[in-house]
């Protein structure tokens, strides 16, 4: 059995996600730079013996992209693995224990919105962990929905790991969602005006940023904006360790 943190970025063809993209310029590099931020601070703060594995190819969109993931996240997990998913844009800034705590599937924190077609409690699937001993069960339905995926929905991948996550026997929104865990600055914060919008950020999330270990960022709403502030809070948070 290895630990492993895995994250994929794929160069992306057509600009086009839920919106068209191309006034942030080259999302791919901005993407790359996001990549080597939190990778560098994810192996100053992720606990345990890990491996790194990186999924980079050439698709033509994003739909795409999170249907291969879904396949090839389960392909590891079928060779016996703990899997702890965190995309580019996440920044950890206190040391954090995944591997051995967990011994199913789980996501940590609401998205935007909080409830979404049908789901009561619709969770983030940004920061997402797979144990290796999670019952092969809560792969069968996914797997059927993942085969037939809706590439006209923008949250086909969250409503997928939702279902998983919500349809495995005890979860309940008192023992699985953990704020701090990915914590979710999805709001476009401006730099120059950073206290602001953290205290906005804060209410969200029912929690205080100093207090999070993952920071999630939402790279998809104003690439060159969220590299800039991901830098910042990289820099903010280093400073204070």
């Amino acid at each position: 059995m290895k630990n492993l943190l895995v994250r994929s970025i794929y160069k992306i063809k057509s600009t086009q996600w839920f919106r068209d993209r191309a006034d942030e310029g080259d999302i791919y590099e901005h993407y790359m730079q996001m990549h080597k931020i939190s990778l560098d601070s994810f192996k100053q703060h992720l606990q345990g013996d890990w491996e790194f594995v990186f999924f980079n190819k050439e698709v033509d969109d994003i739909q795409q992209v999170f249907q291969d993931h879904f396949f090839e996240l389960y392909d590891l997990w079928k060779q016996g693995n703990n899997i702890l998913y965190c995309g580019p844009d996440n920044l950890m800034i206190k040391p954090t224990k995944f591997f051995g705590e967990y011994n199913d599937f789980r996501m940590f924190n609401y998205t935007d919105p909080k409830s979404f077609n049908g789901i009561k409690h619709f969770l983030n699937a940004d920061v997402r962990y797979y144990s290796a001993d999670m019952n092969p069960d809560t792969w069968t339905e996914p797997l059927k929905q993942a085969e037939n995926w809706d590439f006209s929905e923008w949250n086909t991948e969250q409503i997928i790991l939702n279902k998983m996550l919500w349809n495995q026997e005890g979860r309940t929104p008192q023992n699985t969602i953990i704020p701090k865990m990915a914590y979710q600055a999805h709001g476009v914060w401006l730099t120059n005006d950073i206290n602001q919008h953290i205290q906005r950020a804060n209410a969200w999330n029912g929690c205080a940023i100093q207090d999070s270990h993952i920071i999630h960022l939402h790279g998809s709403r104003n690439a060159p904006n969220k590299l800039e502030l991901m830098k910042a809070l990289h820099k903010e948070f280093n400073e204070n360790t």
